[in-house]
């Protein structure tokens, strides 16, 4: 007798969680339209992946591609902006206007044209992994994020056949777009935090 009870309780709990199934409401959104939700277009960011295509890929030095797609995010983005004028860059404003225009939070990352650090970030990743450029996306506190990519250092002169280990370089796309920073050196710290 102890089994069936808990058999037909089951039985009674399982037609009662189909009942509750079939009673809630879709929540595909207003109006309970059966539209899936599909990003805005973004146009500008494939202008960049054929600009940058054409005109960082072929370039056999990885160092140079770094450097020359670093400058490219950072014109896309407002420029270069000296430290001590970064509270004056009015990015803020920009992205609001942006998602008042879209009726949306997500913003396409071509249609950003005042970034800054998170913003230039993802776009070089972005436009880095479109033309295989190894590198990853750190993501800091703060807004703060950044690129990091290994390189190779130049074989030492007279050695032959001698190459140190591959070190990691943070790519600056803010105050001086192309320079690389060697991780945790000074420099790259004042980059990563405030």
């Amino acid at each position: 007798m102890g089994d069936a009870f808990f058999k037909g309780k089951k039985e009674e709990e399982k037609v009662k969680e189909e009942e509750e199934v079939a009673v809630a409401p879709k929540l595909t959104g207003e109006g309970n339209t059966d539209k899936e939700w599909c990003p805005p277009s973004d146009p500008d960011f494939c202008v960049y992946v054929c600009e940058v295509t054409k005109s960082i890929l072929p370039i056999t030095n990885i160092r140079e591609q770094i450097e020359l797609l670093a400058k490219y995010v950072a014109e896309k983005m407002g420029g270069k902006i000296p430290k001590e004028k970064l509270q004056d860059f009015s990015w803020q404003l920009h992205i609001s206007e942006l998602k008042f225009q879209l009726k949306s939070n997500v913003v396409p990352i071509g249609q950003i044209k005042k970034g800054i650090f998170c913003h230039r970030a993802l776009l070089f990743k972005a436009l880095a992994d479109k033309i295989g450029i190894g590198c990853s996306l750190v993501r800091g506190e703060y807004g703060r994020a950044w690129n990091e990519v290994q390189l190779m250092n130049e074989p030492q002169k007279g050695l032959t056949g001698a190459f140190s280990p591959p070190e990691f370089y943070i790519v600056d796309l803010m105050f001086h777009p192309g320079a690389l920073m060697k991780l945790r050196s000074q420099e790259a710290d004042l980059y990563r935090f405030l």
